[in-house]
């Protein structure tokens, strides 16, 4: 099961740890140790802490929970590439990351997971400005354990799909993409993990990632596919529809399933001095008898042009552009 592993604090993450008991808010004009340093009772080889403020508390606990899921997101990303500048101050009780990111290499987490536990331990309100300010933490021990578990279900869930051996090629293409979504969500734990553990350490993965995903080229090079246009309102896609079955990893043969195309177009019309032209892309994956449509797929396609002699071209570059895009996810989608 492909898993959605998002950067950003779930609301219910939030609002499950708001509505938790906690800590009466206490008000003098003696800010606590906790505002501008490590919190004495929440050590950080215990606990992952940060404070957030407000004018109204819940606020000030939304926000204390926020950037505890910031920090965590900041230091994994840190672990993951060499090629982002980081900085990290504290204004106001509230810790502030800004990033220059030089990569496109981006990681995601799945905080749901990680901030099961999160609360907040204390809060405070200045006597001064009638500022709120809270504390979120974070056991170590806690979170590692929630992310252990789930590995191990990622595991499980690999080690499954991979010993099911299917006869049928595709069906086993699947599994083995599937295998690679897993351990591509685990990977992403084991680097949150690195940083939860004060030691820097995780829990090894079963499987090397790089040879999972070889292999899956490799299956897909050897999968006997044939292309074929069942109905072409553009022209040129044949060739467009060969150049994305190879882009994807098939080896496009005379042989096989087939993977078939169809772009049915509608009369172009004249607006506000523009000429428009819509039409639909069609996927189907055939199997090798010729017979059995095994799955099928359609994407809306919309053109424009100062001359209706461009939007053809601009048709069939747009459904090419969709099939580069779309084309491997859909074809294991159908087999899945």
């Amino acid at each position: 099961m492909n898993i959605l592993i998002r950067t950003s604090l779930l609301l219910s993450v939030i609002s499950l740890a708001a509505c938790m008991q906690t800590a009466p808010t206490s008000s003098s004009s003696d800010k606590p140790e906790w505002l501008s340093g490590e919190p004495d009772m929440y050590p950080n080889f215990k606990y992952l802490s940060a404070t957030g403020s407000s004018s109204r508390p819940e606020q000030a606990k939304a926000r204390a929970l926020s950037n505890l899921s910031k920090i965590i997101e900041v230091q994994v990303r840190e672990v993951s590439t060499n090629r982002q500048d980081i900085q990290s101050f504290e204004a106001g009780g509230t810790e502030t990351v800004t990033r220059n990111r030089r990569s496109d290499s981006t990681v995601n987490l799945k905080t749901d997971t990680i901030l099961q536990g999160a609360r907040i331990a204390e809060q405070w309100q200045s006597s001064a400005d009638l500022t709120h300010y809270a504390l979120a933490v974070l056991d170590r021990q806690q979170a590692g354990n929630n992310l252990r578990s789930e590995m191990q279900r990622l595991d499980d869930e690999t080690a499954y799909v991979l010993e099911q051996r299917r006869d049928d090629s595709l069906l086993a293409i699947a599994d083995l993409n599937k295998a690679n979504v897993l351990q591509r969500d685990r990977q992403t734990l084991q680097k949150t993990m690195k940083v939860i553990d004060v030691r820097g350490q995780g829990v090894p993965a079963k499987w090397n990632l790089a040879e999972l995903v070889e292999r899956l080229s490799r299956e897909l090079r050897g999968l006997p596919v044939r292309t074929r246009v069942a109905e072409d309102d553009v022209g040129g896609m044949q060739s467009v529809l060969q150049g994305a079955a190879s882009a994807a990893g098939f080896n496009p043969g005379s042989s096989g399933y087939s993977i078939v195309a169809s772009v049915d177009a509608v009369k172009p019309f004249r607006k506000d001095d523009w000429y428009w032209q819509r039409g639909t892309l069609k996927l189907e994956l055939v199997s090798a008898d010729g017979l059995t449509v095994i799955g099928h797929q359609s994407w809306p396609l919309k053109v424009s042009g100062s001359d209706p002699g461009q939007l053809p071209a601009r048709m069939r570059s747009e459904a090419d552009r969709i099939l580069k895009t779309e084309l491997l996810e859909t074809m294991l989608g159908f087999a899945g």
